[in-house]
């Protein structure tokens, strides 16, 4: 039963996406005034073609391979593929068969304003048909029976996920262990039985899946518990045990396999991949050319000229600081303090008598840093990344705080998604670095250009309104 309604929830979007198509199909007639065309024969023929090249881009993005844990980021991903496939096999009509059937002039106005519309609510259905399917699961409704081989650890917090993401519609029976005296009473008394009792139990009570999450060492087990599911139809899941390798600063693994041997990633880092690295280095050099043209031909002039009648000493402050691979570059950025010793070596500190009348203004509005875009148009950083330090801080934190270096593995950035979420400015304690170090590595595990427009819109909003810790 519960797999038929699966099989409804994939049909219903694809019936969901095909109505949206259409009706954005016959919008775009009217809105690029070709409505009198709309029963030609090429246009017919181009409405069915339309409808058939859907079935093979959703085959082809992945749109429909949905899961009750699936991410909104990871569906919307999906959603961009299967529109580029839509758009790339439409326009790829008009070219092919250019010489048939007067197909040349088809309007091109009709196959944009159609896909606009047709992306724009098919996002929205897409979306809310999902939250309605949670909210449903979440009162209770189509929900999957599980059960945990295991009650360590990995088990425990693997039920509290379960609890918590009462969205995803499993209701957790309990655990079974076969050494249920080595826990504490409060999770002895959700341990049902040892694992023989679960294959039973399993096969009377109708379990949809069963989550192992024993550990390695009970190999024998394992594979116990596997050739149990396969036998009697019922889906086993491994729920590993990393806590030996991860740290609650990772979020997630990825699984490659190398012949038919797996492999496991132990930090997803997408700008490893080259299109995403083009992508970001497209962007930063547009975004860094537009700043460019638009700001800094007057303002690095206007500034300059307020930094020299309030001070002595340049204009800019250029400081050697880590960038990409720990490999040493220098920074610029508007001088906002007199001239001292101490200025490659020391940190400002609220109420600093180093920071001059403007730098004061400049720092709290973050606009000492515009000059960094000349570091980014060069290519030693980038418009959004981990913040680079300064090389003697970079030798004392690497040492006493897990994780530092890895923010290293990217180019570092203007602004950062540290900064948006409070981690700017003085660092205090070790605990503040920690906090900053948490988030860059956060993003470097996260990173997509969404998240970049994201973090853009963030610092212009904090520049805005003012931050706290920006002095």
């Amino acid at each position: 039963m519960k797999k038929r309604i699966t099989n409804l929830y994939v049909l219903m979007h694809a019936l969901g996406d095909l109505f949206i198509l259409n009706t954005a199909y016959i919008i775009g007639h009217f809105l690029s005034d070709n409505y009198r065309m709309i029963f030609d024969t090429k246009y017919l023929q181009l409405w069915i073609y339309l409808n058939v090249i859907y079935l093979f881009a959703a085959q082809l993005s992945g749109t429909f391979d949905m899961y009750r844990n699936t991410r909104f980021f990871t569906l919307l991903s999906a959603l961009l593929r299967l529109f580029f496939f839509e758009v790339l096999f439409a326009f790829s009509y008009v070219v092919v068969f250019k010489d048939f059937n007067q197909t040349f002039k088809l309007s091109r106005e009709l196959l944009l304003i159609t896909y606009t519309v047709a992306f724009f609510f098919t996002m929205m259905w897409r979306f809310g048909f999902i939250k309605i399917v949670r909210f449903y699961r979440a009162r209770g409704f189509n929900n999957r029976k599980v059960m945990i081989i295991g009650a360590g650890d990995t088990a425990q917090e693997f039920k509290a996920m379960l609890e918590h993401k009462i969205e995803y519609g499993y209701q957790f029976l309990g655990f079974y262990d076969d050494h249920p005296t080595h826990f504490k009473p409060e999770i002895q008394k959700n341990i049902l039985g040892n694992i023989e009792d679960a294959k039973q139990y399993a096969i009377t009570h109708q379990i949809d899946e069963l989550f192992c999450a024993l550990p390695y060492k009970e190999e024998e087990k394992i594979k116990s518990l596997i050739q149990f599911g396969d036998e009697n139809l019922i889906r086993v899941k491994i729920v590993p045990d990393l806590s030996r390798f991860l740290t609650h600063h990772l979020n997630k693994v990825e699984i490659d396999y190398y012949g038919q041997i797996p492999v496991m990633t132990l930090r997803s880092e997408p700008l490893e991949n080259i299109v995403n690295r083009f992508i970001k280095r497209l962007f930063d050099l547009g975004f860094s050319i537009l700043v460019f043209l638009f700001i800094l031909w007057w303002f690095i002039p206007l500034v300059a000229f307020l930094i020299k009648i309030t001070s002595k000493g340049p204009v800019f402050f250029v400081q050697q600081r880590s960038g990409i691979k720990n490999k040493s570059f220098q920074v610029i950025k508007f001088r906002t303090m007199y001239i001292n010793s101490d200025a490659h070596y020391k940190q400002a500190t609220r109420d600093d008598q180093r920071i001059t009348p403007i730098g004061k203004l400049l720092r709290r509005t973050n606009l000492d840093e515009m000059p960094q875009f000349i570091n980014v148009f060069f290519g030693q950083m980038s418009v959004i990344g981990p913040r680079p330090h300064m090389l003697k801080h970079t030798e004392e934190y690497s040492k006493i705080i897990d994780k530092f270096m890895v923010r290293h593995l990217v180019k570092p950035g203007i602004t950062g998604w540290a900064q948006v979420n409070g981690y700017r400015g003085e660092t205090k304690d070790v605990t503040d670095m920690e906090g900053r170090v948490r988030a860059d590595v956060w993003y470097i595990e996260n990173w997509s250009f969404g998240l970049d427009v994201k973090i853009i819109i963030m610092t212009i909003i904090n520049m805005i309104r003012g931050e706290e810790n920006a002095f």
